[in-house]
C-alpha cells in the first residue's frame, strides 16, 4: 500500500474519530495522548518485524477496506464501552500514524 493510500485510509478513520472527541467533548490529556501516540508506535515497531508478509497482505483491497471498517468500529465501540477517552486515544494513535508517514515521506524512506 502507498503512504497516500495509507494516509487515505487513516483519514478515513480519523475524521469521524475526532468528530466524536468533539461531539462527546472528550478529555484531551497528556496521558490520553501518550497511550494513544505509544500504541500506534508500538503497533508499527511489530509489524516492521515480518515487513514482508505485512506488505504482501496489506496490498490487498480487501484487508484495506477491513482496517477502515475496524478502525470505525474500534472507535464506536471503545467509545460506547470505555467512554468519550477512547476516541481520543485513537486519535492520537492516528495522528501520530500520519506523523510517522509524514516523517517518512520527508526522509525518502
Amino acid at each position: 500500500m502507498s503512504r497516500r493510500r495509507d494516509a487515505i485510509a487513516t483519514l478515513a478513520v480519523l475524521i469521524p474519530t475526532l468528530a466524536a472527541v468533539v461531539v462527546c467533548n472528550s478529555p484531551v490529556t497528556p496521558f490520553a495522548v501518550g497511550v494513544g501516540a505509544a500504541g500506534a508506535l508500538a503497533i508499527e515497531a511489530l509489524l516492521s518485524l515480518r515487513v514482508t508478509r505485512v506488505r504482501r497482505e496489506w496490498e490487498r483491497p480487501a484487508v484495506q477496506l477491513a482496517s477502515v471498517a475496524v478502525g470505525l468500529v474500534v472507535a464506536a465501540v471503545g467509545v460506547a464501552v470505555l467512554g468519550p477517552l477512547a476516541a481520543t486515544v485513537l486519535a492520537a494513535g492516528l495522528c501520530t500514524y500520519l506523523g510517522f508517514l509524514v516523517a517518512l515521506t520527508l526522509l525518502g524512506r
